[in-house]
């Protein structure tokens, strides 16, 4: 019997934790959730992955805040913009501001072997 009270408290705990963390997509009125445009998102790196606060953002100009919080370098390039930061040491966290057209964008490390490794993601610019 105990097991399965553990067992429902467990369950409990993952599902609100899965609801805190949100899907990032449509939010109420099925407008996309996203970033203000000119507010700042902040943009984690570590060994493998690219995480951003928000992976869905609106048109317009956002400062990205890209913080290596991993144990090596790493680099930060969005395709399809000027954004291509180089040698971000551990620890680190640089700047930038992008103008972002509505569509989709692939954001990866470029260092040899990093997006390979999983380090890419995409993220959605939309009204």
């Amino acid at each position: 019997m105990r097991r399965w009270i553990w067992l429902g408290i467990v369950v409990m705990l993952v599902a609100a934790f899965a609801a805190a963390c949100g899907g990032g997509g449509q939010q109420g009125g099925g407008q996309p959730s996203g970033t203000p445009e000119g507010s700042a998102v902040a943009v984690s790196e570590k060994e493998w992955t690219i995480q951003f606060a928000s992976s869905t953002m609106k048109p317009g100009k956002v400062k990205l805040l890209i913080k290596n919080e991993g144990t090596i370098e790493h680099n930060f390039v969005i395709e399809g913009t000027s954004v291509d930061l180089e040698a971000i040491p551990p620890g680190s966290t640089k700047e930038v501001t992008v103008d972002l057209k509505p569509g989709t964008y692939n954001v990866l490390c470029t260092i040899a072997g990093h997006s390979e490794a999983g380090m890419k993601t995409t993220i959605t610019v939309a009204q």
